[in-house]
C-alpha cells in the first residue's frame, strides 16, 4: 500500500499560521514591505467588511479613501525603516456606518529569507470604543458629583483609618475660613469650640477603634467670629474582608435647629411651671389622642403617677358608668378636630368621686397642621351638689305649688302672670305647658275691680301683704268669686321682685252665705236662687233621699235621663231597673252607706251614655253631679280601635285580609310552642295562569281574583288552619295534623279542585288553577322560614310536573332545583359560546312529494352534558326571558341557512309566547330578513294558540305588523286551545297546522278522524294551507292525503336533521 504524499512544509506552515491568527480575538493584519496584505485574520475581515480573498495581495489604497490610505502606508514605511513600533488611536467608519474608536499598534518583524531578511509589518487593532465611552461617562459623572458637592449645603469629608482627614468639601473654607491644607490631617480641630474638643475627639477615637458609625454635635468657629452648632456624621467603608479602608462623612449646620430645640425646652419648662401652679387640672394630647402631659394638680388629685396617666391611662380614674360616654365624646371630637367638652365623675386619690367638667381645645400650627389638644379639668363637685339641692328644692316647692287646691299664681311687679299651678289651670281651662301670660286679671275679671287690684299690688310693692275679693270668669264662662291674698317675693337683698297671688274660690261659700241669708229672710226666694244656681251649672244635678227617691233634677239631668217632672218622688232604681245591680248603683250605695264623697266614671246601659259623676253625701241622702262624657269616651274608643286596626294591618295583607308573612310566622311559632310534639303541615301554593288574567283583564281584575281566591281558601280550611298571602299570587297554609299526613294531601286536593272552578271577574269568566308544595314539621324544618322554603321547593317540583297537582318535599327535590339553577346559569353563557345549533324537520308537499318547507328546531350541545333535550331548557329559557335573545339568534340562523336552499323551500320558525309579547319582535324579524337577504315570503312564523289568549288589539296589531313585512303566519298546534276559531275569524292566517294529538289514533279513531276532516274542510274554505304534524305510518298518510291536506310532517319522512344533512335531503328531490 502506498503512503500518502506529505503536504509541502511551506503550505502546511502557512495554513497553521493562518489558523493561529484567526484564533486571536482582535483584528491582526500582516503586510510586506510594499504594504500589501500578506496575512489577515477573521476579526480584521469583519472589521473591514471584506472577505479574506478580497484583501490578500491588496493595499490600503484599494479599500480606503486616498488620504487615509496615504497616512497608513506612510506610517508603515516609518516602522519598516526605523524598526520601532508605533501606536495610533483614531476613529473610523465601518462599512455599516458605525463610528468606532480603534487603537492600532504596528511592529516591524524580520524573517530570514535565504541570505536576506524579509521585513513585515504586524498590525494589531484593539477596539476601545466602549472604553472611551465609559471614560467619558465617568468624567461627566465626576463633574456632576463635584457640582453637587460644591452646591450642597452639607460639607462632605473623608478620612483614613487613622482618622486623618483626607478630603473636605469647599463649603468648609466658606464656613470656617480654614484653607484645605490647614484642615487636612487633624487641622480641622482648630475651629472646634474648646469646650467641645475633648468630647469630640474622644468619640472620634472610639468610633475609629470600634468601626461604629460616628455621629456628634459640636460648635465650630465661623468666618463671622461666632460659634455655630454643627453635626458631623461618618461611616466606615470596608473591603471584601471586612477591613476598614476609609471613612466617609458629612458636616451639617444644625445651629437653628439646636436653638429652636433650646427655645422649645425653655418654653416647655415655662409651660410646665405655669401649669403646675394653675388651680385647675391641665392636660395635653397629641394628634392621635394620646395624652403627653398632665400637670401636678391632676396627679395629686387622682393619685396617679405620670406614667400611669399618660397615653390613655387617664380613663382608669373615670367612673365606670361615665367611661364609655367620655371616650366616645373624645374620639368623636378627635376625628373631626373639634373642641371637646364633657362632665364626668373622677376618682380622687382617697377613693371618693368628684364631679368635673373637662374642656379641650384643638391646637393647630401656623400652616394648619393639627397638633392635638390642650385642655383643663375643673372640679365642679360643689356646684353639682348645689344644683341637685336646688333641683330638689324646686321639686319640693313645685310639689307644694301644684298640690294646692287653690289657684296659685306668680306675677311680675306689673301684675303679669309668670306661673300658675294645676288647680289654676283647671279653673281657666289651660293645658299643661300652655302659656299663662294672657291670664291677666283684667282679661278674666271685672273692670270695676281695677282700683281694688291696683291698690293691693301697690301695697305688695312696698313689701306688705294684701287681701281682697274679685270676680273672674272660668273656662266655662262662669263667674267665680275669688278671695285673693297677695304677698311679695323678695330677692337676696330683701327687695320685692315678684308677687305671689293665692286665689281661693269662695263662690260656693259666697253663694251658700247668700242663700242662708236669703233663706232666713225669704225661704222661697232662697229656694229659687238655689234652683237657679243648679240650673245654671253645666252639670246634671240629682238629689236623692235616703230611700233613693228623686227629690230634685235640674234641666240638664232631665235631658240626660230623658225624664220629666213625673220622675220626682219616684225611686231612682224603679225608673232605671237595669242600673240597680250595676256599677253606678254600687258607687252610689258606697256614698250613702259610708258617707264619703266619690268621683267615678260609669256607663248607664239603659241610656247608652257614659257619665262622669261626683257623688257626695247630704243631710237627707246624696247629691250627684254628672257630666255626659259619651263623646269623649267614644273618641277614646275610636283611638283604641284605630290602634287595634293598625296592629291588624301590620299582620294582615291589605288586599285580601289574610295573614301576611310576619303573622304567618307568629302563628307557626305559636302552634309549635303549644306542644313539644306538635305535628303540622305547611302548604305553599300559587296560581297557574294568574299572570295571563292580570295581563289581559288588567290589575284591578287581578286584585279581584286574588280576593275571590282568598275567600275560597278560607272556606276550604277548618278553624284550626291559618291561611296567609305571602305576596303576589303566592299563598301558604298552616295545618295542624291530628292523625296522619293524609290530612294535608286531602286538603291539597280539595284546594286544587276548588280553585279550578271558573271565577267571575267583572262579568267575564276566568279560569286559573293551582300547584301546591307540602312540607311537614318537624321532619322538614322547625321554623316557619324552613318550612316555607321546603314547601316552595316542592311547589316548584309540582309546577314542573305539569301544574294542577301537589308534591310533598323530599331532599331530592332540592337537588333538582339546584340542577335547574345550574341549567339557568349555563344557559346564560351558552349563546355566547356557540353551544346552540338548529336542526331542521322537512314538511313534504303531498302534491309533489318534495320538501316544501323545513321547520327550525333548537338543540343545545353542552360541552359536558352532551345534547340536552329541548323539554329541559326551553321552559327555563322562557321563564328567565333568555328565549328573547335566543329567539333572535334562531331567526337569523334559520334565515341564513334557508338562503342557501332552493327558492321553493321555505323555513318555519316557532315564536314563543314570551317573544310574542316582546316589543322588539317585529324589529328582530326585519333585521334577520335584511341581514340574510332572504325573500320574506320564504319565512313562516309559527304561533301556538297559547300565545293568543284573547282577541286583544295588541295581538292583532302585532300580527298585522309581521304580515306587513311579507312573511307567512301559521297557527301551530291547531285545535288544542279555545281561541283558534276566534282568531281565524279575526286574522287571516296563511297556514294552520293540525296538532299531532289528532293523528296518533288514525285511521281507527272516529273522533280524531272527524276533527281532521273538519280542519281540512275549514282550510279549503278559508283558502289556507293545511299541514298535519306527527305522520309516522303509511295508513296515517293515506287518510291525510284523502282528506285533501296540503303538507305533512313526521318521522315517516324524516327526523329533525342538522343543516348539512337537510341540505342533502332537499337536493335528493321527491321523498
Amino acid at each position: 500500500m502506498n503512503a500518502p504524499t506529505p503536504e509541502p512544509p511551506s503550505h502546511r506552515s502557512h495554513d497553521l499560521f493562518q489558523r493561529l491568527i484567526d484564533g486571536v480575538a482582535e483584528p491582526v493584519i500582516i503586510k510586506d514591505d510594499a504594504s500589501r496584505f500578506v496575512f489577515i485574520n477573521d476579526a480584521a475581515c469583519d472589521l473591514l467588511g471584506k472577505d479574506r480573498n478580497q484583501l490578500i495581495g491588496r493595499t490600503d489604497h484599494d479599500i480606503l479613501p486616498g488620504e487615509q490610505a496615504d497616512r497608513i502606508v506612510s506610517l508603515d514605511r516609518v516602522v519598516l525603516s526605523t524598526g520601532e513600533g508605533h501606536e495610533l488611536e483614531e476613529q473610523i467608519t465601518t462599512p455599516d456606518g458605525t463610528q468606532r474608536t480603534l487603537l492600532t499598534k504596528k511592529r516591524c518583524v524580520s524573517i530570514p529569507a535565504g541570505s536576506t531578511q524579509e521585513k513585515l509589518v504586524v498590525v494589531t487593532i484593539v477596539d476601545i470604543t466602549n472604553l472611551r465611552r465609559t471614560e467619558e461617562t465617568l468624567r461627566a459623572s465626576e463633574e456632576h458629583y463635584r457640582s453637587l458637592v460644591d452646591l450642597h449645603p452639607q460639607v462632605p469629608w473623608t478620612a483614613d483609618t487613622a482618622g486623618e482627614v483626607l478630603e473636605v468639601g469647599p463649603r468648609w473654607s466658606e464656613l470656617t475660613g480654614l484653607g484645605e491644607k490647614e484642615t487636612l490631617g487633624s487641622g480641622w480641630a482648630k475651629a472646634v469650640h474648646p469646650q467641645d474638643t475633648e468630647a469630640l475627639q474622644e468619640e472620634w477615637r472610639r468610633c475609629l477603634a470600634s468601626g461604629a458609625p460616628f455621629d456628634c454635635e459640636y460648635r465650630l468657629l465661623t468666618t463671622t467670629g461666632d460659634y455655630r452648632w454643627f453635626r458631623a456624621r461618618a461611616a466606615a467603608k470596608r473591603d471584601a474582608d471586612g477591613k476598614i479602608v476609609r471613612w466617609y462623612g458629612v458636616l451639617e449646620d444644625i445651629d437653628e435647629r439646636r436653638r429652636a430645640a433650646d427655645d422649645l425646652r425653655e418654653s416647655e419648662a415655662r409651660f410646665r411651671a405655669i401649669a403646675d401652679d394653675a388651680p385647675v387640672m391641665i392636660w395635653v394630647a397629641d394628634p392621635t389622642g394620646d395624652t403627653s402631659f398632665f400637670n401636678r394638680l391632676w396627679l395629686e388629685t387622682t393619685g396617679q403617677t405620670e406614667a400611669e396617666a399618660l397615653g390613655f391611662g387617664w380613663v382608669d380614674v373615670i367612673h365606670p358608668d361615665d367611661r364609655q360616654a367620655v371616650e366616645e365624646t373624645f374620639f368623636r371630637a378627635t376625628a373631626g378636630k373639634d373642641p371637646v367638652r364633657s362632665e364626668y365623675r373622677l376618682r380622687r386619690a382617697d377613693g371618693s368621686w368628684a364631679w368635673v367638667i373637662d374642656v379641650g381645645q384643638p391646637r393647630f400650627s401656623a400652616d394648619g397642621t393639627f397638633l392635638g389638644y390642650v385642655g383643663s379639668v375643673l372640679d365642679i363637685t360643689e356646684r353639682r351638689a348645689a344644683e341637685i339641692a336646688q333641683q330638689e328644692a324646686q321639686a319640693f316647692i313645685r310639689g307644694i305649688f301644684d298640690s294646692s287646691p287653690d289657684c296659685v299664681r306668680v306675677l311680675d311687679m306689673e301684675g303679669r302672670p309668670l306661673l300658675m299651678n294645676e288647680a289654676g289651670r283647671r279653673i281657666f281651662g289651660l293645658n299643661e305647658g300652655a302659656p299663662v301670660t294672657g291670664q291677666t286679671w283684667d282679661s278674666i275679671g271685672r273692670a270695676s275691680d281695677a282700683d281694688k287690684v291696683e291698690a293691693a299690688w301697690e301695697s305688695v310693692r312696698r313689701g306688705k301683704t294684701a287681701r281682697f275679693e274679685i270676680s273672674v270668669r272660668d273656662a266655662g264662662g262662669e263667674e267665680r268669686c275669688m278671695d285673693v291674698i297677695s304677698a311679695p317675693i323678695t330677692d337676696h337683698q330683701g327687695k320685692p321682685f315678684r308677687i305671689l297671688s293665692i286665689w281661693r274660690d269662695i263662690t260656693d261659700a259666697k253663694r251658700a252665705s247668700d242663700e242662708i241669708s236669703r233663706a232666713q229672710r225669704h225661704a222661697e226666694a232662697a229656694a229659687d236662687q238655689l234652683s237657679s244656681v243648679l240650673e245654671s251649672t253645666m252639670d246634671s244635678v240629682m238629689l236623692l233621699d235616703a230611700d233613693w227617691r228623686v227629690r230634685y233634677l235640674n234641666e240638664n239631668a232631665r235631658k240626660l235621663l230623658q225624664v220629666g217632672d213625673e220622675a220626682l218622688g219616684r225611686v231612682f232604681w224603679e225608673l232605671f231597673p237595669e242600673e240597680e245591680e250595676g256599677s253606678f248603683a254600687k258607687h252610689c250605695r258606697e256614698v250613702m252607706d259610708r258617707r264619703v264623697r266619690s268621683f267615678f266614671e260609669d256607663h248607664l246601659s239603659s241610656l247608652g251614655r257614659w257619665v262622669e259623676a261626683n257623688a257626695s253625701p247630704t243631710r237627707d241622702g246624696i247629691s250627684i253631679f254628672c257630666r255626659d262624657i259619651t263623646e269623649r269616651r267614644r273618641a277614646e274608643e275610636d283611638t283604641l280601635l284605630a290602634q287595634k286596626q293598625m296592629a291588624h294591618m301590620a299582620r294582615h295583607d291589605m288586599l285580601t285580609g289574610l295573614a301576611n308573612r310576619m303573622f304567618f310566622r307568629e302563628c307557626f311559632e305559636e302552634a309549635l310552642n303549644e306542644s313539644n310534639d306538635a305535628r303540622m303541615a305547611v302548604l305553599c301554593l300559587d296560581l297557574d295562569g294568574f299572570k295571563a288574567v292580570n295581563d289581559t283583564l288588567g290589575h284591578p281584575a287581578g286584585d279581584a281574583l286574588l280576593r275571590q281566591v282568598s275567600t275560597r281558601l278560607i272556606q276550604s280550611v277548618g278553624t284550626a288552619e291559618t291561611v296567609a298571602r305571602l305576596g303576589g299570587d303566592e299563598f301558604a297554609i298552616i295545618q295542624p295534623l291530628t292523625k296522619s299526613r293524609d290530612e294535608a294531601f286531602r286538603l291539597a286536593q280539595r284546594l286544587i279542585d276548588t280553585l279550578s272552578e271558573p271565577f267571575s271577574i267583572e262579568g267575564a269568566a276566568a279560569t286559573v288553577g293551582t300547584s301546591i308544595g307540602i312540607a311537614f314539621a318537624p321532619e322538614d324544618g322547625t321554623s316557619a322560614d324552613e318550612l316555607i322554603k321546603a314547601a316552595d321547593i316542592a311547589l316548584y317540583s309540582a309546577k314542573s310536573s305539569g301544574r294542577g297537582t301537589y308534591k310533598r318535599f323530599d331532599v331530592a327535590m332540592h337537588a333538582q332545583l339546584q340542577a335547574h339553577q345550574q341549567t339557568k346559569i349555563a344557559m346564560r353563557d351558552a349563546l355566547a359560546k356557540g353551544e346552540f345549533e338548529l336542526h331542521y324537520q322537512p314538511l313534504v308537499s303531498l302534491e309533489s312529494r318534495c320538501v316544501s318547507c323545513c321547520e327550525a328546531l333548537l338543540r343545545w350541545r353542552h360541552p359536558e352534558r352532551g345534547m340536552i333535550a329541548p323539554s329541559e331548557f326551553i321552559p327555563i329559557a322562557e321563564e328567565t326571558g333568555l328565549i328573547v335573545p335566543i329567539g333572535e339568534w334562531i331567526l337569523g340562523e334559520a334565515c341564513r341557512q334557508a338562503a342557501r336552499w332552493p327558492e321553493h323551500v321555505s323555513v318555519a320558525v316557532n315564536l314563543s309566547p314570551v317573544q310574542f309579547k316582546h316589543r322588539n319582535l317585529v324589529r328582530a324579524v326585519a333585521k334577520a330578513l335584511s341581514t340574510t337577504r332572504l325573500d320574506p315570503a320564504r319565512l313562516q312564523l309559527e304561533i301556538t294558540e297559547t300565545v293568543l289568549l284573547d282577541e286583544s288589539e295588541h295581538n292583532l296589531e302585532l300580527l298585522q305588523d309581521l304580515r306587513s313585512l311579507g312573511v307567512k303566519i301559521a297557527m301551530d298546534d291547531f285545535g288544542t286551545g279555545y281561541s283558534s276559531l276566534g282568531y281565524l275569524r279575526s286574522f287571516p292566517f296563511d297556514k294552520i297546522k293540525v296538532d299531532q294529538a289528532f293523528v296518533r289514533d288514525l285511521p281507527h279513531g272516529k273522533e280524531s278522524l272527524a276533527i281532521v276532516k273538519a280542519v281540512a274542510g275549514l282550510g279549503q274554505s278559508l283558502g289556507m294551507t293545511t299541514t298535519v304534524e306527527g305522520v309516522e305510518t303509511e295508513d296515517q298518510l293515506a287518510v291525510v292525503n284523502s282528506e285533501g291536506f296540503n303538507e305533512v310532517q313526521g318521522y315517516l319522512f324524516s327526523r329533525p336533521l342538522p343543516a348539512a344533512e337537510i341540505s342533502k335531503l332537499i337536493a335528493a328531490g321527491s321523498l
